[in-house]
């Protein structure tokens, strides 16, 4: 557990995302029906009743005004999935016991990195993508990236390239009041992503900065992990701004803006890439998680960055560089570990007052007493007080089950994947024979079983005491090729919701699309089959290709060729971005650009 037990560059600041509404629905409200039907997500294409109307006439409805709430299609048409870091400045460094505001990278910016083009080797040419694996669902994100940097371009102390992705965890309240506001409910929410980056995608570093040294040198390192939380999230315009840039024909973007906080610190190689480590300590209001470790130095780390609530929103909108200013104060914070007290908290000093410092991690000394007590006793968090009708009690998950496998497309798995469980009690290995229960179920609104009942899985698993991880094989049925849609595979042990741990798949329908073999493709054939989805759901994209025109596609044939071979598949410059193009939608598509005759994929 690097980042609570090591040394750390913690850091904060505001982030942007720039993602696409449109395809968040299957409907949209329209001549008085809220649930309209346009798109089939699972396939990626119009819903039959959309299929008549013409290009412009869809756009038209996406973009009207729904009343009080934006448009009918979301808050941001034109977005291009872009994410990046808004004056992300490190705040601290040390070891646990040792952080200082003070040292070599404080001061400095942090930046997550684009890829790099795998075939020409230039780059990056934009920042890393946030893409939804199942569109409809609140807790399938997942972030594509290509690197990090520390520094300015000018002054580079740390650079890093290497394609990973990362996976949200932890979405959950974060910000109590107000109870409403014009942006998404989620502004109420956070979500922690984590990722690992190996010590031989190191392009360059610092080698006198100590701070550095202290991270890519710890002995044992592997790499470099970093645990950011995006959080107080809302959309850049108001619906009365977006409604009148529409209405003018500019069709801006409108990112969802909002705070940083995070943390980088060595990763070894007994730990998980994506998925925080540790016992995990929930907050019963608002179902949001801290995670603490034991580390070898008699201090007890505790990441509660997500613990305690913000009280309210930030006061102005487009502010978020500023201090975040302090969470919500319940009085004070007492953690004990069973009935054995290990520390009181002052809400109005460090390290609370100022947590998103100190990457919200608390550093707790602990007594041989205390010690003893919190290798055999759960873990809590409480307060006195109340804020906006909740109280702070974060309870531990005396059993936890927990996976780097997050999201995962099955099509490059055709033979079927194996998911390691990791399974723990009070942070260490099961004292008995404990009983993990899978079962399956759509994640979100496609719950009918033809778009989620495609998976083989064992229906339970026994870890044996002392058993730390246990693996099991997921294959589709047979039968199932098909079928397109989203599932999500939960994991709980011994029969406590709290022990709780999912993974998504998303499945691309196997087609012939009713076309021949041996046909060749025409415009007529591919852009209702591939394109026309991507063009009304997307339509930044045609900002740069318009999807819509058959000279402009043909004439752009290689860099589209490219962009949806596998060689660009692991990077933020596939095409498309949001990865919502099945294998065949892809052949299809080189079918028409190649003139080849037609022949779908097995």
């Amino acid at each position: 557990m690097s980042i609570l037990n090591g040394p750390r560059l913690n850091f904060w600041g505001g982030i942007r995302t720039d993602v696409s509404l449109p395809n968040n629905s299957p409907t949209i409200p329209y001549d008085g029906n809220e649930e309209w039907p346009l798109f089939d997500l699972t396939t990626s294409t119009l819903a039959p009743s959309a299929e008549s109307y013409t290009d412009d006439q869809l756009n038209n409805m996406i973009n009207a005004p729904d009343g009080d709430y934006y448009t009918a299609g979301g808050w941001n048409h034109y977005g291009q999935h872009v994410v990046d870091m808004q004056n992300a400045l490190i705040s601290s460094q040390g070891n646990p016991g040792s952080i200082s505001t003070t040292g070599d990278m404080v001061g400095l910016p942090v930046y997550l990195l684009g890829s790099v083009d795998p075939v020409t080797g230039q780059g990056p040419v934009s920042g890393p993508m946030m893409v939804d694996l199942d569109p409809t669902s609140s807790t399938t994100t997942q972030i594509f990236v290509g690197g990090l940097q520390i520094g300015g371009n000018s002054d580079i102390q740390l650079l890093i390239r290497s394609n990973t992705v990362c996976s949200s965890f932890d979405v959950a309240g974060r910000v109590l009041l107000p109870a409403k506001m014009d942006a998404p409910g989620s502004f109420h929410a956070s979500g922690t992503f984590q990722l690992t980056f190996p010590l031989s995608s190191i392009v360059s570093w610092n080698q006198n900065s100590s701070g550095l040294r202290s991270i890519i040198q710890a002995p044992g390192a592997t790499g470099i992990v970093l645990r950011f939380v995006m959080f107080e999230m809302c959309p850049t315009m108001t619906t009365e701004q977006l409604d009148v840039d529409y209405a003018a024909g500019r069709y801006t973007p409108n990112p969802s803006i909002g705070r940083v906080i995070g943390t980088l610190a060595p990763a070894f190689a007994d730990e998980p890439l994506n998925c925080q480590p540790g016992r995990q300590l929930v907050n019963q209001s608002t179902g949001n998680a801290g995670y603490a470790d034991l580390g070898g130095n008699g201090y007890l780390s505790i990441d509660m960055v997500n613990v305690i609530p913000k009280e309210t929103f930030r006061a102005v909108r487009d502010d978020i560089t500023s201090p975040i200013g302090p969470n919500a104060n319940y009085g004070p914070v007492t953690i004990t570990a069973g009935t054995t007290a290990l520390a009181t908290l002052d809400p109005n000093s460090r390290p609370l007052f100022d947590y998103y410092v100190y990457g919200g991690i608390v550093d707790l000394p602990l007594t041989a007493n205390q010690l003893q007590a919190v290798q055999t006793a759960a873990l809590a968090i409480n307060a006195p007080g109340r804020v906006a009708g909740t109280t702070l009690q974060a309870t531990e998950s005396t059993y936890r089950v927990y996976a780097d496998q997050r999201n995962v497309y099955l099509e490059d798995y055709p033979d079927g994947l194996s998911i390691t469980l990791q399974v723990r009690y009070l942070g260490g290995p099961v004292p008995s024979t404990t009983e993990i229960d899978l079962q399956a179920a759509a994640p979100a609104v496609y719950d009918e079983p033809q778009y989620w009942d495609f998976l083989d899985f064992p229906a339970s698993l026994t870890v044996n005491p002392g058993q730390l991880a246990i693996s099991f094989p997921v294959t589709v049925k047979p039968g199932s090729a098909a079928q397109a849609g989203f599932v999500a595979l939960t994991c709980i042990a011994n029969g406590l919701p709290s022990s709780g741990y999912f993974t998504s798949f998303r499945k691309y329908a196997q087609t012939d699309f009713g076309i021949p073999a041996g046909t060749n493709i025409t415009w007529e054939l591919m852009y209702p089959n591939v394109l026309r989805f991507h063009y009304l759901a997307f339509p930044a994209m045609s900002r740069y290709i318009p999807l819509n025109q058959p000279d402009a596609v043909m004439g752009a044939k290689n860099p589209i060729l490219a962009r949806t071979s596998d060689a660009y598949k692991g990077t933020t410059l596939f095409m498309p971005v949001v990865r919502s193009m099945s294998p065949c939608q892809r052949a299809l598509l080189r079918a028409y650009l190649t003139g080849e005759p037609w022949q779908p994929p097995q």
